[in-house]
């Protein structure tokens, strides 16, 4: 009876891990969901609960966007995307605001780390790439790090 109980604990504690990176892709599918639907609507508190604390980010070269340099932590984060929340307002009715749609998503698990890639377009000659850098905490998938770009479309 000790022998089965002790094979059952390390059964446990093995298939543990294996349990957590089955479900990685879905949390963070889940948490990216959450997060565009925040900001395609800025939903200005879902958005900033998307966040880890210590996140940092490089803005893409955008009208919208007060700073270039890299941003960090989430005071910072909070005022930039404040300014582009408020500037985004004035330029279209909503909700939703904004509406970019990703495509060619592609999410890469490293046990309690993902990176998440992404494309979009935004009209005339124009594809945004993103690149989000999440990570597991316990009160979920936090985004730790944007780094966003634009780039001309090739024809």
């Amino acid at each position: 009876m000790r022998n089965a109980l002790l094979l059952l604990a390390i059964i446990c504690l093995t298939c543990e891990p294996f349990a957590a990176y089955d479900n990685s892709q879905k949390g963070v599918e889940q948490a990216f969901a959450r997060f565009m639907t925040a900001f395609n609507n800025l939903d200005w508190e879902m958005f900033r609960s998307a966040f880890a604390e210590d996140v940092s980010v490089f803005n893409p070269d955008i009208p919208e966007a007060p700073n270039l340099d890299r941003i960090d932590g989430r005071r910072q984060v909070d005022e930039s995307f404040k300014s582009v929340f408020a500037a985004t307002r004035r330029q279209s009715s909503g909700p939703p605001y904004l509406h970019i749609v990703p495509r060619n998503i592609r999410i890469q698990t490293y046990g309690d780390s993902a990176i998440l890639t992404f494309e979009f377009d935004r009209g005339a000659n124009s594809i945004g790439r993103r690149t989000f850098a999440f990570h597991r905490e316990s009160a979920g998938w936090k985004i730790a790090h944007i780094h966003a770009s634009n780039v001309e479309r090739r024809t």
